[in-house]
Parts: C-alpha cells; sequence; structure tokens
C-alpha cells in the first residue's frame, strides 16, 4: 500500500491523548534496495526496553549439533529442537533480570552468516485473548532458531511460520522482520498461533513502532485463510463489513491509536516524506499505510535522523529546556533505547556493514562494524558468546552489577547529558556528528579497496576489517572520555549501601548547595522517581549527601549500580555526578 500525499492528508487522522504507558518501544524503519541511495537494502532499528538492562555485542562461530539436540530457553516455554547446523552470528544482547523468566524473551538482534539480518518489535496488545499454545509456546526460541538457519529472509518466513504453527508465539503481538540483500519481509504475530506476512515493495519505506501496521496480508502466505476464518469465528469481521485488515481486526481497541506509537509513526513518515504530517495529529485515528514511496533516496544520515528524532521543530516536542528521553509522546530515540543499529545489506554477508551507537543515539555515534570479523573489540562483551547463551535465562541479580566497559560509559554520558541537557545537549550532539563525520572520511576509502581485496585477498581483507573497528571502537572511548571531561562528572562515593525503605548517604570531593533539585537515581528512570536530598553535610571540602525515598527502589535490581546526581556547586552551576552504590531488597 502507498501513501499518496497530499491528497489523503486531511483524511487520515489518529489519536492524540496523553497517558501513561509501559515503554516497549523498539522502533524499526525497513527500506528496500530501490528506495535506498546505496542501491542496498537497509534496516534501521532502535532497541528498547524498561529498567535494568545491559548490552553485549557476540560473535558466534559456526557449529555442527547431535541430531536432535534439544533447549528450553523460557522456562515457561516450549523445549525446541535446534539446527544441526549453525552458521556464523552477529548478536547484539540485551541482559535483563526476570525473576519469572530468567531473563528477556523479547528483545536481542541479529545477523547471520547468509547474510540475513532479524529485528523484532513489541506490538501489543492484541484482541487474543484465548491463545493456542502448545507446552508453553514459543517465544525467545523464534528469533535464535530462524538466526541459526536461514539462508534468505523468505525462508526466515518458512522457519518461523512453521514454529508458531506447531507451538504458538507466547507474546501478545509482536512484528518481526527479515532482510536480506534482495528483499524484506514482515511477519505480525498474534498470541497463538495466528499471523499477518507483508513484503515490503523494493521501492518502498515500511515504519514499524508498537503497533501493528499490516493491514492487507498477502492472501498467498501460509496462515492468512486460517487468520481471516478465526477472525470471522470470533465474531471481530464480517465479510460484509469490507475487505479485510488485520491491523483493525486484531489489534486491542485499546492499544489501536496509542499515542506513544502513533506519533513516533506519523514522524518518521514526516522525515521521508519531506513533508509537514502535524494534521495527522488530531482527535480520531485512521490507519497509515504499511509503506510509503519516500520523496527522496533513503541514505545512512537519514536513518540516523529518524532514529534519533525527539520531534525537534515539530508541535509534538514536549520537553522544553529539559530532556526529550521522558516525555509524552514517546520518543523515537528516548530513555529506554539500550542500543541503535543501522544495518547495510551487501551481496557479500561479510561486508555487511553495521553501525552502532551505544544507549540512546542523539548523545552516542554510530560507528562501523563488518560482519565479517572474528574478534570483538574490548569493552563490547563481557562473557563469551555460548555462556551468554546458557545463562541468557538464568540471570542473577549479581549479573547485572555495573562494569566498566564500552556500554556503561556510553549510559553515563547519556545520564549526563539528561542532566544538563539544557547547558550541554548542543555541545554534545555538535561532538557525535563531527566524530561520524570523521570516522566516514576513513570509512570511504577504506570500503572501497575492501571491495577489491575480499575477492583476491580474503585473509588480508579481513585483517583490513577487523583493524578499521577497532580503530572506531578506541575512537568510541576517546569520544566517552573526553565528553566526560567537557560535561564536568563528578565521580562520588557511596558511604552506605541503598537498601529499599531506608535511607542512603552520598559524598561528593567538592562543596555543593543542599537545593531541593538535588536528586539521585539511575538513567533509566524519569527524574520524577529519583531520591530526593533529605540532609546535606559539607566539611573539609567534601559534602554528604543524604537521599530518601524514591519510586526507582521499588523494583531496583539488587546489584552494584551506576546512579546519578543532579545538583548545584557552590557557584550555582547545574552539574552531575556518579556513584556505583550497593542496592539491597
Amino acid at each position: 500500500m502507498t501513501l499518496i500525499f497530499p491528497a489523503v492528508i486531511f483524511v487520515l487522522v489518529l489519536a492524540l491523548f496523553l497517558r501513561a504507558s509501559e515503554s516497549q518501544a523498539c522502533m524499526t524503519v525497513l527500506v528496500g534496495r530501490n528506495a535506498s541511495s546505496t542501491g542496498e537494502v537497509l534496516v534501521a532499528h532502535n532497541e528498547d526496553a524498561p529498567g535494568r538492562c545491559t548490552m553485549q555485542t557476540h560473535l558466534v562461530g559456526k557449529l555442527r549439533r547431535h541430531p536432535g539436540t534439544k533447549i528450553r530457553f523460557e522456562p515457561s516455554a516450549a523445549e525446541l529442537e535446534l539446527p544441526e547446523t549453525r552458521t556464523n552470528l552477529f548478536w547484539a544482547e540485551a541482559k535483563y533480570y526476570d525473576p519469572e523468566n530468567g531473563g528477556s524473551s523479547f528483545c536481542d538482534s541479529y545477523v547471520n552468516g547468509y547474510g540475513v539480518v532479524i529485528v523484532s518489535n513489541n506490538c501489543a496488545k492484541s484482541r487474543e485473548d484465548s491463545p493456542d499454545l502448545t507446552d508453553g509456546g514459543i517465544g525467545y526460541g523464534l528469533r535464535r532458531i530462524v538466526a541459526e538457519s536461514a539462508h534468505t529472509a523468505k525462508e526466515a518466513v518458512e522457519i518461523a511460520t512453521r514454529l508458531v504453527d506447531k507451538y504458538g508465539y507466547a507474546s501478545s503481538g509482536r512484528s518481526y522482520s527479515f532482510a536480506d540483500k534482495e528483499e524484506i519481509f514482515v511477519m505480525q504475530i498474534v498470541h497463538g498461533k495466528h499471523y499477518a506476512i507483508e513484503r515490503v515493495p523494493d521501492d518502498e519505506v515500511a515504519v514499524i513502532p508498537n503497533h501493528y501496521t499490516i493491514h492487507e496480508p498477502d492472501k498467498k502466505a501460509r496462515g492468512y485463510n486460517e487468520l481471516v476464518s478465526y477472525a470471522e469465528k470470533r465474531g471481530w469481521y464480517k465479510p460484509e463489513d469490507g475487505a479485510f485488515d488485520f491491523k483493525r481486526v486484531y489489534q486491542a481497541d485499546d492499544s489501536y491509536a496509542d499515542e506513544k506509537n502513533t506519533h513516533r509513526h506519523v514522524r518518521a513518515f514526516q522525515l521521508l516524506l519531506d513533508i509537514d504530517l502535524s494534521p495527522l495529529l488530531v482527535k480520531t485515528w485512521e490507519p497509515l499505510p504499511f509503506s510509503i514511496k519516500p520523496a527522496h533516496p533513503v541514505n545512512i544520515d537519514m536513518l540516523k535522523r529518524i532514529l534519533r528524532t525527539h520531534f525537534e521543530d515539530t508541535s509534538s516536542y514536549m520537553a522544553g529546556e529539559g530532556t526529550p528521553h521522558f516525555t509524552k509522546p514517546l520518543t523515537v530515540c528516548n530513555a529506554d533505547t539500550l542500543e541503535s543499529s543501522i544495518y547495510q545489506i551487501r551481496h557479500n554477508p561479510d561486508r555487511i556493514i553495521i553501525r552502532k551507537a551505544l544507549g540512546s543515539p542523539c548523545c552516542s555515534p554510530y560507528t562501523a562494524w563488518y560482519l565479517g570479523i572474528l574478534a570483538d573489540p574490548e569493552g563490547y562483551e563481557d562473557e563469551d558468546a555460548d555462556t551468554a547463551l546458557a545463562g541468557h535465562f538464568a540471570t542473577k541479580p549479581g549479573d547485572m552489577d555495573y562494569r566498566d566497559n564500552a556500554w556503561y560509559r556510553s549510559m553515563e554520558i547519556k545520564a549526563a547529558c539528561d542532566i544538563l541537557y539544557a547547558e550541554k545537549s548542543e555541545l554534545v550532539h555538535r561532538k557525535v556528528a563531527e566524530l561520524e563525520e570523521r570516522e566516514e572520511r576513513k570509512f570511504a576509502p577504506l570500503d572501497s579497496q575492501l571491495e577489491l581485496r575480499i575477492r583476491n585477498r580474503p585473509d588480508v581483507a579481513r585483517a583490513m576489517m577487523e583493524g578499521a573497528v577497532m580503530s572506531f571502537a578506541d575512537e568510541v572511548t576517546r569520544f566517552t572520555q573526553d565528553m566526560r571531561k567537557e560535561l564536568g562528572i563528578i565521580d562520588a562515593e557511596a558511604l552506605t549501601e541503598a537498601v529499599k525503605g531506608r535511607d542512603f548517604t552520598v559524598r561528593i570531593p567538592a562543596e555543593v548547595m543542599g537545593d531541593d533539585g538535588c536528586i539521585c537515581g539511575p538513567v533509566y528512570a524519569d527524574f520524577g522517581k529519583w531520591s530526593r536530598c533529605s540532609g546535606i553535610k559539607i566539611s573539609g571540602g567534601h559534602t554528604d549527601l543524604t537521599f530518601t525515598g524514591g519510586e526507582w527502589r521499588n523494583d531496583a535490581v539488587p546489584c552494584l549500580t551506576d546512579l546519578y546526581i543532579s545538583l548545584t556547586d557552590k557557584t550555582g552551576a547545574r552539574r552531575a555526578a556518579k556513584v556505583i552504590v550497593k542496592v539491597r531488597d
């Protein structure tokens, strides 16, 4: 379905009502090869999750298994048979402590050695209230099994549909995007054993926030007839009502026009179409199309703009001079963004480029990785890939302890930028842009050389790729070190543990003012949920601050936690401090 403007601009409308909702706000942009400036399929994705999480990057090797090898990923899900042959994988893992399931079922992105990219988006909630599940259904295993074995995006769909048909899907609603060098397929799944499939046209772009986006599924695709007949059986659809619209029929009424999705969807289309779509943000909702023809060929810079947007220069921007990461309507780049990636899919899988920004991409530079490298740069992987998989659903609180690694250092810059947004955000954004410009100038000639070398001297090409990725990672390290100084982050010391229900005390190596704005909390929590300063003691050039309360502590993971402090120094300037505190129940 193609969007036509401006004739439809005053017909399509959506709901604008500000209400709090759980943030499961991944965002995906899918660019057909004829719609991209490079002539290649492009996939852009923000991985978002609420609460205390960490990200690791794993390079997973090829493997042959004994036939019939089985695994149960989540304790509550079905036991699954693993592929006998596993191809190599680039695995972006979100680590999360879940006392019930042991880990995160619905994060994580993959690129496999055949050149297939797999990302997903929460689309809850669907109308389904009596799902058909076998042995608990399938959750995390779907993306992992597809990643290990799919040779093409089309085969990825075939594998995924067989798994859902057999086990049923163990979540209310989710959208999977499968892309390869030629094409992109979107599979949107309902809780249980129903799903819709649509291919992204080669000359169009699809945007997926956290609602269903398919209206007219592929009628020839597996599962279509069952999808329609089940909706008729449940009374959700009658043929006399007109053409079958998957989104309208299967999206639950109270999530159909959720403003946290509609603003992100509309503003992404606005950037792609280069036209003001503010008239769409009115009181009633008619659905946006599955995909559009962009006004111009989509390049990497445009995808960065979309993944970084807080709706600047539009009526959707609600932050004023403060940080936009916690505002409603929810922005694309927000407090829960763990990592941002842009995948440039080439015919030679080794030359697939993954541009990664750690944390929120507005304050973190994208740097290029090649799929063909054999080792992670230092600081991107805390445990090897096999150990990570074995422990993905056995995460203990201590596994969430703070570490001095690349991801946490980027989150430190994000936290300080949030505290000092009015004063320092322009500086941070400028420094990010300068670094990316320098790196892209180095990258372009290197990439051209690789195209020749990889055919004739693959060993030399691989060494060049690894050297480039290591160099880019070193630049990110230097960037975070420099930005730490630019932001003036103060290192504080924890004098007590943060025990739930009790006050805790932090020592600042400077004299500070005990104003009402002195608060302390984690980077992922809104400032309104941080602990408030209830006592201040200045002595010998340092200040002891005692903090009380804070909603963030209600569900805090008991582990060694990085907390951030917003305070005013004795000159009256706003400052950001960091302290590592042991949090206990």
